[in-house]
């Protein structure tokens, strides 16, 4: 009976984080770059651990897939999403607010290099290049404000979920 009801509240706990997932999306999704997936993920792999975190990831961009259709993007999000889990999981220590916001700052900075190595496989190193390069200013504007969502929301997000993960 207990392996059932873990399991049932698994697959609650990932639906959950998936529907959270696609509903901060579409709420930000008429500001460019400025997103709270970065921030979610987080603290999800955080408090969930990555086995959980990875399958509602996967859904995410599957149902990403589905509404906006598919492109590299797609590609990019099947490799990007998951290094930031792993990144995520791999710093679970790091409790500081600060810190957590440097992450956030440096992988929003990172993310279209990390997209051009899908479009290196695509369309060869001029093209990735081109890519990465004309996509510096939004990189930017992903750092800076995954900085300034981490500063603001990283320490009541984690509070909330430590609150939920005690009820259960």
């Amino acid at each position: 009976m207990s392996n059932k009801r873990n399991l049932v509240l698994d697959l609650t706990l990932m639906a959950a984080m998936t529907a959270i997932l696609e509903t901060a999306k579409l709420a930000l999704n008429m500001v460019p770059n400025v997103e709270l997936i970065t921030l979610l993920v987080m603290v999800f792999t955080r408090h969930f651990g990555w086995k959980l975190t990875l399958p509602s990831v996967i859904a995410f961009i599957l149902i990403e897939m589905t509404w906006w259709g598919a492109g590299i993007w797609v590609a990019s999000y099947f490799f990007v999403w998951p290094l930031w889990i792993c990144i995520t999981n791999l710093t679970k220590k790091i409790v500081s607010p600060f810190s957590n916001a440097l992450m956030a700052a440096g992988f929003g900075l990172s993310f279209g290099f990390l997209c051009a190595i899908i479009t290196f496989m695509v369309g060869g190193w001029k093209m990735a290049f081109a890519w990465w390069i004309s996509g510096i200013p939004f990189d930017i504007i992903h750092c800076v404000s995954n900085f300034i969502v981490c500063m603001l929301l990283y320490k009541p997000v984690m509070h909330a979920l430590d609150k939920i993960v005690k009820k259960e």
